[in-house]
């Protein structure tokens, strides 16, 4: 969705391009590191998970976010699987667990996308979630305790990066991947949604208590790393290091605008308006009346 927009917003501001080279998509953990470590030098940085940007870049690397969006989990699949055969909201759980079924699943310490498939799995599989026969779903695709360092289960998981995962359920090389609605949508492929007590996708107090009981462990720099359920929300910053920042807060304010905010809805986000902000004072002008504080609640989820 974003590579579209940077061209959209390339094409309507005189001046500016946006060439796919100057553009690069990866782990959202990866991206930050990168940035952090100036090794590369972004005018926006874009993720997928809104903790990720105060814990790996604030206060040298960033001085503030912007939560713009939130996006929940949806199963991707491909529709020729024998297995998949009427499947639908009510039996995804058993028919994902049928014999020869391969779910793709992302690198968790790179990539939020890899621990928000562990936290759906995690969530289905308990009480209160809704999702009929999912007693042992986490523990068919992942070994570890849940709360623990999850390792994706090669008899019933293939490791890939979320960039691959549409070309891997059209040829078959997996049969169903856990991924983000927008993503389903712009890659046109079969899915089925998620309740709302598994998809991440909700952001009032009832539904951040619950996700919150999701936990596992990824790798991080100074070793293992805790991770807690939170809903998927999308925020956006400027780093400090931006080659021209005074472009890249132009191309914030463009993705906050109502004519883009429009076309996130229709790609299958949800767009947050006023964008909510870490720290409102350290907003540049040009996005101050574009936002709101961040929710106590989802704040205190920072750290």
């Amino acid at each position: 969705m974003l590579p579209g927009l940077g061209a959209a917003f390339a094409n309507e501001t005189p001046g500016v391009q946006a060439p796919a080279a100057a553009q690069t998509f990866e782990g959202s953990i990866a991206l930050l590191k990168s940035i952090g470590a100036l090794e590369v030098h972004y005018d926006v940085a874009a993720v997928a998970d809104y903790r990720l940007i105060p814990n790996l870049l604030e206060p040298h690397g960033a001085a503030w976010e912007l939560v713009f969006a939130s996006d929940p989990m949806v199963l991707v699949y491909n529709p020729s699987v024998a297995a998949f055969a009427g499947l639908n909201t009510t039996n995804w759980a058993a028919r994902l667990q049928s014999p020869g079924v391969l779910l793709g699943v992302a690198n968790a310490s790179i990539d939020p996308l890899g621990y928000a498939q562990i936290f759906a799995l995690e969530l289905a599989e308990s009480a209160g979630s809704g999702v009929a026969n999912a007693s042992s779903l986490y523990r068919h695709f992942y070994s570890g305790a849940p709360g623990s360092l999850a390792t994706p289960d090669p008899a019933t998981t293939r490791i890939a990066p979320e960039a691959d995962a549409a070309a891997l359920v059209e040829s078959g090389t997996v049969s169903a991947f856990l991924i983000y609605r927008s993503y389903a949508l712009s890659t046109h492929l079969s899915y089925v949604a998620l309740p709302w007590t598994v998809d991440m996708g909700s952001t009032n107090q009832t539904a951040l208590a619950r996700y919150a009981t999701a936990t596992t462990q990824i790798e991080g720099s100074a070793g293992l790393q805790r991770v807690t359920g939170s809903p998927i929300l999308f925020a956006v910053t400027v780093p400090t290091s931006a080659p021209d920042p005074a472009l890249g807060q132009l191309f914030v304010a463009y993705l906050l605008s109502p004519s883009t905010r429009t076309v996130l809805s229709h790609a299958g986000f949800t767009p947050i308006f006023p964008a909510w902000a870490d720290h409102t004072s350290a907003l540049p002008a040009v996005l101050g009346a574009l936002a709101a504080p961040l929710p106590g609640p989802l704040a205190a989820g920072i750290g």
